[in-house]
């Protein structure tokens, strides 16, 4: 079944036809729920706790990373759709969120932020595999051990009281989360690694719920929604924030923020900000701009 926020999509490409324009971020899926039930000994742990002290007493402090020598714009940089910086907001869109500019003097910067939360969480947007999972694990692992302060790889967790006194940042990090998913991106081997990363966690998503994919070609943004009992063969991209409809095949078809009704043939075709109605064939080599058919 259609979100909500699909079915409002689709009214829209109905009534405008074409000049289509489709709002930034107007879908978006919690991809760490599937994380969350695929067994785990490390997130069956997570899931037996009561996490949600977590939103009410941690202040997720995000800081915009900086690497002039690798891509200038890195925290915009964007991965499926969203930028770096979208997908660790998202590991942490439970809490109330701080974005802030890196700088020399972090410390300092932290310190003078005021808050009434108990617990100060800082990552960085250059580590876009953590993801909530990760998140909770850290400030479950932080609280039971009862610490005043975490130096993570990428990122520290401290209780709000002992920040005030600190001079320096602790030197060594946790061996506790000497995981990947916290190396920044500061390179094209580190980055390679996380688009293929997202690109299976977002595949896995779907095919979960009940989307065929035959082919590890297939690129899906993550802001884009497909029903269970699509079939999509390889070479196949869905970008933005596109609908396709249950019963509906995709062969090397590039979707960007459009609609594809219920069990339609879309072979070989380029399809933008367009709505194809139920049961359509739209043949090979056709391109179909902001129109409704």
């Amino acid at each position: 079944m259609l979100t909500k926020l699909a079915v409002k999509l689709i009214l829209k490409i109905m009534e405008t036809q074409i000049d289509l324009e489709i709002s930034k971020n107007q879908i978006s899926f919690d991809f760490d729920q599937l994380e969350m039930e695929e067994e785990s000994s490390t997130l069956s742990l997570v899931n037996a706790k009561n996490l949600d002290w977590i939103a009410e007493e941690v202040l997720f402090v995000l800081v915009k990373a900086k690497h002039d020598d690798f891509i200038k714009n890195l925290p915009d940089f964007k991965l499926f759709g969203k930028s770096m910086l979208e997908w660790v907001k998202m590991a942490g869109n439970h809490c109330q969120t701080l974005v802030i500019d890196q700088q020399d003097n972090m410390l300092e910067k932290l310190k003078s932020i005021q808050t009434d939360k108990k617990i100060m969480a800082v990552f960085y947007s250059d580590t876009p595999l953590l993801d909530k999972t990760l998140f909770n694990e850290i400030l479950n692992y932080f609280a039971v051990k009862g610490y005043n302060a975490l130096k993570l790889v990428r990122g520290e967790i401290f209780k709000i009281d002992y920040l005030k006194s600190l001079t320096e940042f602790a030197q060594s990090p946790s061996s506790k989360f000497s995981t990947v998913a916290l190396e920044p991106v500061c390179n094209g081997k580190m980055l390679t690694y996380c688009h293929k990363e997202l690109k299976k966690k977002i595949q896995n998503y779907h095919i979960k719920n009940g989307v065929v994919i035959f082919d590890e070609s297939v690129c899906i943004d993550a802001d884009a929604e497909i029903e269970k009992g699509v079939i999509i063969y390889g070479c196949s991209r869905i970008e933005g924030q596109s609908v396709v409809c249950s019963g509906t095949i995709l062969r090397d078809a590039i979707i960007k923020d459009s609609i594809i009704g219920k069990n339609c043939v879309v072979e070989n075709a380029y399809i933008e900000k367009s709505k194809i109605s139920d049961d359509k064939r739209i043949s090979a080599f056709e391109k179909i701009e902001n129109m409704s058919i």
